[in-house]
């Protein structure tokens, strides 16, 4: 069996000290097939944060955020740029056990977690709560979840499944009013609610009425066409796209995630001015250090060893995201041959998936808990390849651009990517990896081996290059302008 050489030699240095430099690769480096001819660009409108301006005024901003605020990258770094450019920033996120009710996230950054009821079981409110219980049963619900069961219906499981979404739809709605309360005494005195998630959507445009202040909407993701929504019936989906168009027509101001959904948003909402970008890029790390980093972390922390190649797949463990994709992919023959490990860093819905897999596969499949934002990159820095693999099978998914596509490219690390979206463009652009087939298992473990295959020298230019694109091209400085443009003109308004 031929194994994958390692990508530095025993005299390549660590994380904590400046990585030798190689010449780096062309710009079609490492590109699928039908990919080769692709030039190196600019390819997105995001522009740089300007450090010079200052606010005409500080504003009191209030970010609302739909989950417990423990790994929400673009938020904390949204925050962190809005509060250094001298606005006074509040984060309202949800508690959750082990979690403090309030934290100092940043200079001038205050996290506070409210207790928001978020059980779909309280759809069934005022039924007595053994009524609920009942019902719950008969539908194949827990009374305590807050999400549906990650698993396919099966059998007569389906005939309960469309109750059940309809229910967590409604337990949505119902959620908005006493959310938006909590909200309102947490912040009654924000000039600016910001958010990001068409949930919090009505919360924040409501409170902003009640308390005299306006909204921003930042679109990290097309909610409508979107996850499960997207696979609603045509007339559903219509009407959430009417109530959002109704929702973000008093908005102050729109951001968006890429220059496609900045195109939709403007086309779709008559969004004027267009929608500023704020990719998700994280900070320049280690910019003294221009070279790929080298790490064992992931080695170290699941025992793999360090002649095995691994690739990474890390962030939420959610359906269409591509973790069932590289579980399929990790028993083909073209990784098989070279005795990949494929490493599962993150937390959501298919945990136990993943889990059942790791049992399944013992030396092939291996799961590791999520870390916080400031450690990521250095566990990232670790893989062979990133498998972002993010299939475009919704509208947002081919116009999205993942934290995690980013994150890669910081630590060095080349990606494989689903063809057929924004992703594949900017990699085949950038020569930052390959595009794959999502949907064909043996064609996804062909891009991820073609990548492993390549002598050493060449994957560490590879990496070299993929590095220095990121420090160059993509972080957060260089991208988030258009967020310090908007409130500095919100300040001035």
């Amino acid at each position: 069996m031929a194994a994958a050489e390692p990508t530095t030699s025993e005299a390549s240095t660590r994380l904590d000290a400046a990585p030798r430099r190689h010449a780096t690769p062309g710009p079609d480096a490492a590109l699928g097939p039908d990919d080769t001819g692709a030039q190196t660009r600019r390819t997105t409108s995001a522009s740089p944060i300007d450090r010079a301006g200052a606010p005409d005024r500080s504003l009191r901003i209030t970010i609302v955020a739909a989950n417990p605020f423990e790994f929400d990258s673009r938020f904390l770094r949204s925050a962190a740029s809005l509060a250094e450019d001298g606005h006074h920033v509040r984060i309202l996120g949800w508690s959750a056990p082990g979690l403090r009710p309030t934290e100092k996230l940043a200079p001038g950054v205050m996290l506070i977690r409210l207790k928001v009821d978020r059980r779909i079981s309280q759809v069934l409110r005022p039924l007595p709560r053994p009524v609920r219980r009942v019902i719950c049963r008969l539908v194949g619900l827990e009374p305590s979840a807050t999400v549906l069961p990650p698993d396919r219906p099966m059998g007569l499981d389906k005939l309960r499944h469309p109750i059940r979404r309809v229910m967590e739809l409604a337990a949505n709605a119902r959620r908005v009013g006493p959310w938006t309360d909590l909200v309102v005494r947490a912040a009654e005195d924000t000039d600016v609610f910001h958010c990001q998630s068409f949930i919090v959507l009505p919360v924040a445009r409501g409170a902003a009425h009640r308390v005299g202040g306006r909204f921003v909407y930042d679109v990290a993701d097309y909610h409508s066409e979107a996850a499960r929504l997207a696979r609603m019936p045509w007339m559903v989906r219509e009407l959430v796209r009417r109530r959002e168009k109704r929702w973000v027509g008093d908005a102050a101001g729109f951001l968006a995630v890429s220059d496609p959904v900045a195109d939709l948003l403007e086309r779709r909402w008559k969004a004027d001015p267009r929608p500023g970008i704020v990719l998700n890029c994280p900070p320049a790390w280690h910019p003294d250090a221009p070279g790929a980093p080298v790490s064992a972390k992931l080695h170290e922390a699941t025992g793999i060893s360090p002649e095995r190649p691994i690739v990474l797949y890390q962030g939420g463990f959610s359906v269409d995201r591509g973790v069932e994709e590289l579980v399929a992919a990790i028993d083909q023959h073209a990784l098989r041959e070279l005795d990949a490990a494929a490493v599962f860093m993150g937390y959501g819905r298919l945990q136990n998936f993943l889990e059942d897999a790791a049992r399944a596969h013992p030396d092939r499949v291996y799961v590791l808990p999520a870390v916080p934002p400031a450690a990521l990159l250095g566990w990232t820095a670790g893989a062979d390849v990133s498998f972002v693999g993010q299939p475009p099978r919704t509208f947002n998914q081919r116009m999205n651009l993942p934290n995690k596509l980013f994150e890669s490219i910081m630590a060095g690390v080349p990606v494989v990517v689903s063809r057929g979206n924004e992703q594949c463009r900017l990699v085949t652009a950038e020569g930052l990896g390959r595009c794959a087939d999502i949907d064909d298992p043996a064609a996804v473990a062909r891009e991820i081996a073609a990548l492993m295959r390549q002598p050493a020298a060449e994957r560490q230019r590879l990496r070299d290059h993929v590095r220095r694109v990121a420090l160059e091209r993509y972080t957060w400085d260089g991208t988030a302008g258009d967020l310090i443009t908007l409130y500095r003109r919100l300040a001035a308004s």
